[in-house]
């Protein structure tokens, strides 16, 4: 895994350390950051492998079909 890559889950490893202490009694909100640090940490896997995320990808298709045939 790149430096960049280590950042970035370091960075969210602290995101789900706060999300679990501030959400503590809120299992809604609990389970939303859950979700959400964990849809984080599954791009950065896709990274790691060298594949372009499904976010980016959709990203990436829309750019082309508006480009058209340029």
């Amino acid at each position: 895994m790149s430096l960049y890559l280590e950042e970035a889950a370091a960075l969210l490893r602290k995101s789900a350390d706060t999300n679990e202490k501030k959400y503590a009694a809120y299992d809604s909100f609990l389970m939303e950051g859950r979700e959400r640090i964990a849809k984080h940490f599954a791009v950065l896997a896709a990274i790691d492998r060298g594949l372009l995320p499904a976010e980016l990808t959709e990203t990436v298709l829309d750019a082309l079909r508006k480009a058209g045939g340029r």
